[in-house]
């Protein structure tokens, strides 16, 4: 008599059930783990943008030969024209100690603020000689 077999022994579901509650142990920390570094390269790219947007006035700066203000030429650059000239949105941007002076050498303290946690950076203006510069403190 012939038998006609179909289906899976117990012990090849077993298995397969074993497999991927392997692979579930090993993956999910992965996965839990990329928000935080998907927030963070969010934060550096905005930083980017402003970098972008400080050394777009500071080049406009020696253009012009002329204090610089994006479209302008009558005041000088503080840190809140630089964040208006990036065009950020979709991110909480806050900043302490902004200065009218492009020759503001302390540096103003911008905080980067994506899904609820905060990323500061400090943005120096630039001068005639040195150019804006920004740097990340996460």
């Amino acid at each position: 008599m012939i038998r006609n077999t179909r289906g899976f022994t117990l012990i090849e579901l077993i298995m397969v059930i074993l497999i991927l509650g392997i692979l579930a142990a090993v993956a999910i920390p992965r996965f839990i783990d990329l928000q935080s570094d998907a927030r963070s390269a969010t934060a550096k790219g905005v930083g980017g943008s402003i970098s972008g947007a400080a050394s777009v006035l500071h080049s406009q700066y020696l253009l012009k030969g002329t204090v610089y203000t994006l479209g302008a030429t009558e005041s000088p650059a503080n840190t809140n024209m630089v964040l208006a000239a990036a065009g950020i949105s979709g991110v909480t941007i806050a900043v302490s100690d902004a200065t009218s002076s492009p020759n503001n050498v302390t540096g103003s303290l911008i905080t980067i603020t994506v899904g609820g946690m905060p990323y500061t950076m400090t943005y120096t203006s630039g001068s005639s000689t040195a150019s804006p510069t920004t740097r990340y403190n996460f």
